[in-house]
């Protein structure tokens, strides 16, 4: 159910559609088929939504993980003009911008920040406590760790990794183990993986399947397992 002050200002709705009392929506909002819209959802306006989207879902932890399950806002944000595909789950407490595109599947874990013209492509997942900025494009089937930063206008290509955890577990969780800081300009390869806690600068190349697991600064091209540094991206008259 929705509040009367709502009913007038969404264009279009589906069948089997749950809203939540305390959501808020903008003007001509499309939402489709089997849709759930939790507590403390804002919508602007001219959202659409496809069926199977879940928004707002709150997050369960259990004994087996040991990180410890917070929200850290109240509330869930879509801002205008952005597209969420079909079986799309947002948890609580994330913001996305305005003119974002989340493909098909997209999961999107709680305390996210998606800044403005961010495109996530279709089954990508998104852990806690990440950021990505503005024009920042993450294609299809890719990964971001815990606690993941991005900069702005990067292009991560198809099953792009980072991670947050080298030892697979093996000395239980720790809020210090974070996924790597990237910085703006980035054109990363398919199926790269960048290990946790270091830092990517800006203007950089990673090509295909590489496997960066040091710190790298700007406007480098790296290849190779484990990347290796091959030769600069620009002279050094000609970055962007």
């Amino acid at each position: 159910m929705w509040s009367s002050e709502n009913k007038n200002i969404m264009n279009k709705i589906g069948k089997n559609v749950v809203i939540a009392e305390s959501a808020v929506f903008g003007e001509n909002i499309s939402i489709g088929n089997n849709v759930v819209i939790h507590e403390n959802v804002v919508i602007k306006d001219h959202v659409y939504i496809w069926d199977n989207a879940v928004i707002g879902r709150n997050p369960m932890g259990v004994r087996t993980v040991k990180s410890k399950v917070e929200v850290r806002s109240e509330k869930t944000v879509i801002g205008s003009n952005t597209v969420i595909g079909c079986g799309v789950v947002l948890y609580a407490g994330t913001f996305l911008g305005e003119r974002c595109l989340l493909g098909d599947n997209v999961v999107i874990r709680e305390n996210n920040v998606l800044d403005n013209d961010v495109i996530i492509g279709p089954l990508s997942f998104i852990q806690k406590n990440c950021r990505i900025g503005a024009g920042t494009r993450m294609v299809q089937m890719s990964s971001l760790a815990s606690g993941t930063m991005i900069g702005k206008n990067n292009f991560l290509s198809s099953s792009f990794c980072s991670v947050s955890d080298k030892t697979f577990g093996e000395f239980g969780y720790s809020d210090k183990m974070v996924g790597p800081k990237i910085g703006d300009n980035n054109l990363i390869g398919p199926d790269a993986t960048i290990m946790d806690n270091i830092e990517i600068g800006n203007n950089n190349l990673i090509g295909a399947k590489a496997l960066i697991t040091k710190s790298i600064g700007d406007n480098s091209v790296y290849l190779g397992i484990p990347g290796k540094f091959i030769r600069k991206r620009y002279p050094d008259d000609q970055i962007p």
